[in-house]
């Protein structure tokens, strides 16, 4: 976290978090190779959101996260951006507003369009994908976290997303030694959820969402790839 905060130009930037549909959960489940095409996905968005309205490239941060509150697979992408670009000229553009209508349907079309060709060419895939895009007409949900201006004082705000377990031992709250049962809680909505389940399953849980080998879980785009980072 203190890395990518001394890397960040002195701009504002905007965190958001790109979220995917129930249904392309168990898809992203059964080929782990599609986490990356994920984060991908996220930086063709931005990158075709910032250039078609002002011509300009942003900096993406991609940070991912396997798995939800509950302990379940729900991949989700902790996107931070830059408020604005360069154009080809070395111009700085600010792009203080973004319309996230738009960037929800550019996210879905992306994601969908990207997955589609590392699926096989069946019949049954193409109708799913086109499924996914008559169900949500509005796009993929896009949350607008908070706004970044001082990216030198970030690492304290962004850390917890970088090295975030999936469950602090705060929140088992119960392991019954003659049952074999495991019981934890989460938040939704802010009231407390309690979970029961064996202690097998909530072994299987925790060990489903460990990372693959060579899962890079932070990737950087545009203005931040290594690439373009030297050049500027």
């Amino acid at each position: 976290a203190d890395r990518l905060a001394q890397m960040l130009y002195a701009v504002s930037h905007r965190h958001m978090v790109f979220t995917i549909p129930e249904e392309l959960r168990r898809v992203l489940d059964a080929n782990r190779r599609l986490l990356k095409v994920l984060m991908d996905a996220v930086s063709n968005t931005m990158q075709q959101m910032i250039r078609e309205r002002h011509g300009a490239v942003p900096g993406v941060v991609c940070v991912l996260h396997v798995y939800g509150k509950d302990l379940n697979l729900n991949p989700h992408v902790h996107v931070l951006a830059t408020e604005g670009g360069l154009t080809k000229k070395g111009e700085w553009v600010p792009v203080s507003f973004l319309e996230y209508g738009k960037l929800r349907r550019i996210w879905q079309y992306q994601l969908l369009i990207m997955v589609k060709r590392e699926m096989p060419g069946t019949w049954e895939n193409s109708r799913f994908i086109d499924s996914l895009f008559k169900k949500h007409p509005e796009g993929f949900y896009i949350y607008a976290k908070r706004r970044v201006t001082k990216p030198k004082r970030i690492d304290a705000y962004i850390g917890r997303y970088l090295r975030h377990p999936a469950i602090a031992e705060s929140r088992i709250s119960d392991f019954n030694v003659e049952t074999n049962m495991v019981t934890f809680w989460y938040e939704e909505n802010g009231a407390k959820k309690f979970v029961t389940v064996s202690a097998l399953e909530f072994i299987d849980r925790l060990v489903r969402l460990i990372p693959d080998k060579n899962l890079k879980l932070i990737r950087y785009y545009g203005l931040y790839s290594s690439r373009t980072q030297g050049k500027l």
